[in-house]
């Protein structure tokens, strides 16, 4: 359990960065690329000297660490389109509802995987508490972009199956662990950087210290956010459809409290009745496991 408690309190880490952007100036983009960047070098450095890298490389579970790695920085600047245009609170909801799609997989597809009512119970209340808990007074949903939270419902789904999928198998080693999460990050800095050559040529790039900081921080709490969470698959101590909950809730929570106490954001009655439920359902997915 202290795997998940330190990747919910690392995904938590990147919102609270996220939200000091403004703050110190930090201009977004460049940092996000220093922040793959740091990311995929901590993998690789942890690897060690001797990995096997090109041997590993032609492995399902690397590739398939690259492949969401696409979607890594596509659904970045999906989230920020559709947080502008619809609004934040359904931005939220899409990205974090989409724990029923692994979920719902691995309770059809895995036999060590049962779909108890106590279980499909606590998701639903997940869901139910991610609505309440990402609602906000004044925002109206545009028909016109319904395609966007849609394809960040779907995409974000994507990441949580395949990162569950392949660090449940057993056959990762400490340093394939390494590896394996450093794979989303090499994709995305691969993409980022082009992106990057391509304003440096049209002369709109811009950077300064605080930006550079901001991603040597934000690589590595975004590194400790995949790598604990890899560890808690590989760990089997919690069925796959219950982790994911978990962690999901727990990030949610802790936003929300972190939110309340660095921002003095208020939270609104349907907020806090969301966050109560959100707790119910952790306490019941840790409960099933024990039974």
């Amino acid at each position: 359990m202290i795997y998940l408690l330190i990747s919910i309190l690392s995904s938590t880490g990147i919102f609270v960065l996220f939200r000091a952007f403004t703050t110190f100036k930090v201009i977004t983009f460049p940092a996000i690329v220093i922040n793959y960047l740091v990311a995929c070098i901590m993998g690789m450095f942890l690897a060690g000297p001797n990995y096997p890298y090109l041997e590993r490389a032609s492995s399902p579970w690397f590739i398939g660490g690259l492949t969401i790695g696409v979607l890594f920085i596509s659904l970045f600047y999906l989230m920020a389109f559709t947080s502008q245009r619809i609004g934040m609170s359904i931005t939220s909801v899409a990205t974090k509802m989409s724990l029923v799609i692994p979920v719902a997989w691995f309770m059809i597809t895995d036999p060590a995987d049962v779909p108890t009512v106590l279980k499909v119970l606590a998701v639903l209340l997940a869901v139910a508490g991610v609505i309440l808990i990402s609602s906000r007074t004044g925002e109206k949903f545009n028909w016109n972009y319904v395609l966007f939270p849609l394809l960040i419902f779907v995409g974000s789904g994507i990441i949580d199956l395949t990162l569950a999928h392949f660090s449940h198998l057993g056959t990762l080693t400490p340093q394939d662990q390494y590896f394996f999460t450093s794979a989303p990050f090499l994709t995305s800095t691969v993409i980022g950087v082009i992106i990057l050559i391509i304003k440096v040529l049209k002369g709109t790039f811009k950077i300064n210290t605080s930006t550079i900081i901001a991603g040597l921080t934000l690589g590595t709490v975004n590194f400790l956010s995949i790598y604990f969470l890899v560890k808690t698959f590989d760990a089997h101590l919690l069925d796959r459809s219950a982790i994911i909950p978990i962690n999901n809730l727990g990030v949610v929570l802790c936003s929300a409290l972190a939110g309340t106490l660095l921002y003095s954001e208020r939270l609104s009655r349907l907020n806090r009745i969301g966050l109560g439920l959100s707790i119910f359902a952790i306490l019941l997915l840790i409960a099933e496991t024990m039974i």
